[in-house]
């Protein structure tokens, strides 16, 4: 559906901190600019989110609010809190006031609270995306101002009262992801077409204890294979692996890769954490991985994600409990000396894959705007 609109046309995106809820939003972001290339386009985030460092690199603007997480151990930030949520609703109203926005769609994560709010406040109509199968407190506070809550799993419907805004959509992937050529995706990371490559996917927090694992697995794994490894840290542990592994021409080592189409497809297996909207990434990639669920998120959905995918046989899911160097070296061994079942598990990753998600969402947002903002 293409359309020229009035430059009076906003769509405000509140959604960040981490990838999992900000690369979603810059799907549905990239979808509305691609049908109406008109209409101005705005995050909302944090300084110390991951948006911070993403969205100037797009043609997108960035908001900056003060609003933190609420920490759910005591600290002295707890009083503090209600000062900084009311100074991060003020300033959001005051924008919206100035430059009032047809839709504000909320994409989870703290920064999406207070946006989300004041647009309601204001009567302006506001949409939710849910990537996990256990709803966050974001979105489960949120879902009464809202006109849709748009949900990847089935099994997040019983965690609703009001069923009627729900719509099982699947999670918004970002186009651009499959257009990579592996050997030109290879070459922009500094390795060789030949060896298979390893990427190891922290996310954009880091996840110290694949990390840990990987960091005492990969000498002897590089001597017994002719692996080469990309290697995505975070931030907090970049430093000391950076150096660790600083002369090993084979292991390339990012605190963070933006990059990420040129990644997947440089990728012949993947380790990382189970968030929803990496899943849906390799789903789409049709990439085989092993997955390493963070115990300790909301609902146990990282969990429930990895053995939904080992269920289809698209992945391998290791439960941190269960994770040893010595394990995962024998997992990633296996694997890579057995092509035909990294095809097969690549295949059954695509099966998972809805890449009509970002269509269907955008269909519906534009359906609830006034016939007159389009020409």
């Amino acid at each position: 559906m293409k359309s020229s609109l009035k430059k009076s046309l906003r769509f405000h995106f509140a959604g960040g901190g981490t990838g999992g809820h900000l690369f979603p939003a810059l799907a549905l972001a990239d979808e509305i600019n691609r049908r109406f290339p008109a209409a101005e386009i705005t995050f909302w985030g944090t300084k110390r989110g991951i948006e911070a460092k993403i969205i100037p690199e797009t043609a997108y603007k960035l908001e900056y609010i003060p609003v933190r997480g609420f920490q759910r151990r005591l600290t002295a930030g707890h009083l503090l809190f209600p000062f900084v949520l009311a100074a991060s609703v003020v300033k959001a109203l005051r924008v919206f006031l100035k430059n009032r926005p047809k839709a504000v769609i909320g994409t989870g994560g703290y920064v999406s609270g207070p946006v989300v709010f004041s647009a309601w406040l204001l009567w302006i109509p506001v949409f939710i995306q849910e990537q996990n199968s256990y709803p966050g407190v974001t979105t489960r506070f949120l879902v009464h101002l809202a006109k849709r809550v748009y949900l990847t799993f089935e099994v997040s419907k019983e965690y609703f009262r009001n069923k009627r805004k729900l719509r099982i959509t699947g999670n918004p992937v970002r186009a651009d992801l499959k257009r990579a050529e592996p050997e030109e995706a290879r070459r922009h990371f500094g390795l060789t077409a030949g060896a298979p490559v390893l990427f190891v996917l922290g996310g954009s927090q880091g996840a110290r204890h694949v990390n840990w694992a990987v960091a005492k697995l990969l000498p002897e794994l590089l001597k017994q294979t002719q692996v080469q490894v990309l290697w995505s840290t975070g931030t907090v542990d970049y430093d000391g692996i950076r150096r660790e592994f600083a002369q090993f021409q084979q292991v390339k080592v990012f605190a963070f890769i933006s990059e990420m189409p040129e990644a997947y497809a440089a990728a012949s297996l993947i380790v990382s954490r189970a968030g929803a909207t990496t899943l849906a990434e390799l789903a789409v990639c049709g990439l085989p991985s092993i997955l390493i669920p963070y115990p300790y998120a909301a609902g146990g959905h990282q969990i429930f994600n990895a053995r939904s995918f080992e269920l289809e046989g698209a992945a391998v899911c290791l439960l941190e409990k269960d994770l040893t160097p010595n394990g995962l070296k024998k997992i990633i061994l296996d694997l890579l000396e057995d092509r035909e079942k990294l095809e097969k598990m690549g295949l059954a990753a695509r099966k998972q894959a809805k890449p009509e998600a970002v269509k269907t969402i955008v269909d519906d947002i534009v359906s609830f705007l006034p016939k007159n903002v389009l020409l």
